[in-house]
């Protein structure tokens, strides 16, 4: 199996426990996210993520099994709303 990825854009809004982050949007290649992320509103933060195809990424807490975030997902911060 070869790795492929779709890159997604997710707003978030909130510093909180997982997940604290919505999608608005999934692309085949990062240089066509990134060209979105830069026409957003300023006005939100942004994650950008590089999501695996075909694969379960979810990261389970050792000791009590809750869901607690994404396991090897490359991830960027664009924080626009916190810009002065």
């Amino acid at each position: 199996m070869t790795d492929e990825f779709v890159w997604g854009i997710f707003v978030v809004n909130v510093s909180a426990n997982f997940p604290n982050f919505y999608p608005v949007g999934l692309y085949s290649t990062k240089e066509s996210a990134m060209k979105e992320i830069l026409s957003l509103p300023r006005d939100h933060n942004y994650q950008l993520l590089q999501l695996p195809l075909n694969r379960n990424f979810a990261y389970y807490h050792k000791k009590n099994g809750k869901l607690v975030g994404m396991d090897s997902v490359s991830h960027e911060h664009f924080h626009f709303k916190d810009e002065e």
